[in-house]
């Protein structure tokens, strides 16, 4: 099997669907380059203050260059995670991803979950499964820029159980996760 074979495989990996704290099951997969428009139509159905505490100010919409840039990873230094509506398989509900900077032991990670999903799970149980990607792939540390006010966030990534760091950056507080530790909660 030749590797860019071997590559597509991986990048199209599902995972066991998540089941939500009022028992939903929401399938759970790799991101994929075709996924584009859907990340457009998540951002569409989300609230002004989801799509701000995400992208740190109004947002009309998210813009196809954009889409695609979030959809096309590599597997590896970018790395991402979609919850699909149960529904409606073709729609994202809930995206986690994170891609490494100029410290290839480090990545910045980062979160949006639909409205309708927010607080019933989607969101740790994504991030859960992408500390475990990140750490298989060689990643020690994520790191988030968050929002002050963005409580909801802020108590995910304390809720992981992980040792982390904060600090103030750009107006935001980045909160570093270590991710060599044991075990996520």
């Amino acid at each position: 099997m030749c590797v860019s074979h071997i590559n597509r495989e991986r990048l199209h990996r599902e995972y066991e669907p998540l089941v939500l704290r009022d028992g939903l099951r929401v399938p759970v997969r790799e991101i994929r380059k075709d996924d584009a428009q859907a990340l457009q139509r998540l951002v569409g159905r989300s609230s002004p203050r989801s799509v701000e505490l995400r992208f740190f100010g109004p947002l009309k919409e998210l813009s196809e260059s954009q889409a695609r840039s979030f959809a096309d990873v590599d597997g590896r230094d970018k790395f991402a995670l979609v919850a699909l509506d149960p529904e409606d398989t073709g729609e994202i509900v809930g995206v986690v991803r994170y891609g490494r900077e100029g410290d290839m032991n480090s990545a910045e990670y980062a979160a949006l979950v639909e409205d309708r999903f927010q607080g019933r799970g989607v969101g740790i149980g994504l991030t859960r499964r992408l500390v475990e990607a990140a750490r298989e792939r060689g990643v020690g540390r994520l790191h988030a820029l968050v929002m002050g006010e963005n409580t909801g966030m802020l108590r995910l990534l304390r809720y992981l159980g992980l040792p982390e760091q904060e600090r103030w950056r750009d107006g935001a507080r980045c909160v570093e996760i270590e991710l060599n530790h044991s075990g996520v909660r």
